[in-house]
């Protein structure tokens, strides 16, 4: 079996991971890279065979939703089958709502969807997706079976989210076979190293917030969708949780196909933002979800900023990368505060899975520092790829 990392290999985002036999030829993940200072746009995926050219490739299997890990599927082949959950398909038809977005929602409508612990199978390979806990809902690991090498593609993971704790009892149940290779994301090997905040945590923090201040507003991804039910189920009662018209519909969707696994997916107390509110929620107070344009600033400058205050869930660089306008917007109510946690794992949980899984390999990938895996894992297990490099496993 030959592993080629078309891209990841010492960056975050813009991935692509091909494996292939003899005869059988897989891509997981083909991602848009995310703009940097240096770099505001992201170089075009060419994969021979697959975006362009000769070549046999018999799916395109995806992680989930988020764009560093699909950006780039709108210049996938025609011919080439494209996998992923069904929750994902459901998000990224109801997202990508732009002129621009036209060629990847496309692509994603065509798409065929697959299920957790369900196999897949591709000539001689077999692929089996797993259930992760990741800031996108509906994120997967994948087991590669082929040619008697097992390899385990870990996708997007974390374990100090709402689902995290599952994974390594599932670990310890399903995968107690011997693992030939771990491609293994690393974002966090680039960060500082400390006991991650958990989405509980963030649950009761809001709570507490709620009880200073009558008027929260939360800026988040609209699709981190966990957050917002957690969010909705702290509001006690009385108050109001307050959406848009496209998180509300999302929040739909996660209950229509995720409503009967917990009840924080389902009976969200939601209303959709209106001027014919204004009363009530100034008596009542409320959490509101906002977003960063003109919009949400003069709803936010209807309130009294001594009683407001705005909640920063998101990743901090995009509030501190050179011209952010999410500075500014976070003024908007006087004062503002962090509520966030990252949707990767820690340092000290990706010691712990590679301990658990035991793999002859791992190859780090979705990370700007692969030399520092040496620090939580055996040196000798560890293959470093560069971009491009096939290896024979």
């Amino acid at each position: 079996m030959q592993i080629t990392i078309h891209r990841g290999t010492c960056q975050i985002g813009g991935l692509a991971v091909e494996i292939r036999t003899a005869n059988t030829r897989i891509i997981i993940d083909m991602g848009e890279e995310l703009p940097s200072e240096h770099k505001p746009f992201s170089t075009p995926l060419s994969i021979p065979g697959v975006t362009c050219g000769r070549g046999a490739c018999a799916a395109v299997l995806l992680t989930h939703y988020h764009g560093d890990h699909c950006g780039q599927l709108k210049n996938l082949r025609k011919e080439i089958p494209l996998y992923m959950g069904r929750l994902t398909k459901e998000v990224l038809l109801a997202s990508l709502t732009r002129k621009e977005d036209f060629p990847l929602k496309t692509r994603v409508a065509q798409a065929l969807t697959f299920l957790p612990a369900q196999p897949l199978v591709f000539g001689d390979i077999t692929v089996t997706p797993f259930w992760v806990d990741h800031s996108a809902c509906d994120s997967y690991m994948f087991l590669v079976e082929a040619e008697g090498k097992r390899i385990l593609h870990t996708g997007d993971f974390r374990l100090h989210g709402f689902r995290g704790k599952a994974l390594p009892r599932f670990i310890q149940g399903r995968l107690k076979q011997p693992l030939d290779a771990l491609i293994l994301e690393g974002t966090s090997l680039s960060r500082s190293d400390g006991t991650p905040v958990t989405e509980r945590q963030l649950q009761q923090a809001a709570k507490s917030y709620m009880k200073q201040y009558p008027y929260v507003f939360v800026l988040a991804a609209s699709t981190q969708l966990e957050r917002m039910c957690a969010l909705a189920k702290a509001v006690p009662a009385g108050k109001y949780f307050i959406c848009d018209e496209y998180q509300s519909r999302l929040l739909d969707l996660l209950q229509q196909q995720w409503g009967a696994l917990s009840p924080l997916y389902r009976n969200i107390k939601k209303v959709v933002y209106g001027k014919n509110l204004q009363h009530r929620l100034e008596e009542r107070g409320f959490l509101m979800m906002v977003r960063d344009n003109r919009n949400f600033r003069a709803i936010i400058r209807r309130f009294d900023p001594a009683r407001s205050v705005i909640l920063y869930s998101m990743w901090d660089g995009y509030r501190t990368r050179p011209g952010s306008s999410l500075g500014r917007f976070l003024q908007s109510a006087g004062r503002w505060a962090p509520l966030h946690t990252s949707g990767h794992a820690s340092r000290q949980d990706l010691k712990k899975m590679i301990e658990q899984l035991n793999p002859a390999y791992v190859l780090p990938v979705h990370t700007e520092a692969p030399q520092a895996l040496k620090i939580i894992c055996p040196i000798e297990k560890i293959k470093w790829l560069k971009d491009g490099e096939a290896w024979v496993l």
